[in-house]
């Protein structure tokens, strides 16, 4: 399970939970790229064990501009 909070310069705070499936993690990943053009951080929370295959699903925000914060 994650727990993500989408914080961009325009926007409010939006906080979406699911599982590391690709379903969830594609919900995720349009929500961040719906703010495209804004500098946005992404801060998540997730259980050790998913913690990998969570940041190889989301590698490309990066290069995107998407500022990616694991918090523990």
């Amino acid at each position: 399970m994650f727990h993500a909070t989408i914080r961009s310069e325009s926007q409010g705070p939006f906080r979406l939970s699911g599982q590391v499936v690709p379903y969830d993690l594609e919900l995720l990943r349009e929500h961040v790229l719906a703010r495209h053009g804004q500098v946005t951080r992404v801060e998540v929370r997730l259980a050790p064990g998913v913690r990998n295959a969570f940041l190889r699903a989301v590698a490309d925000l990066a290069r995107r501009g998407v500022q990616l914060v694991v918090e523990p």
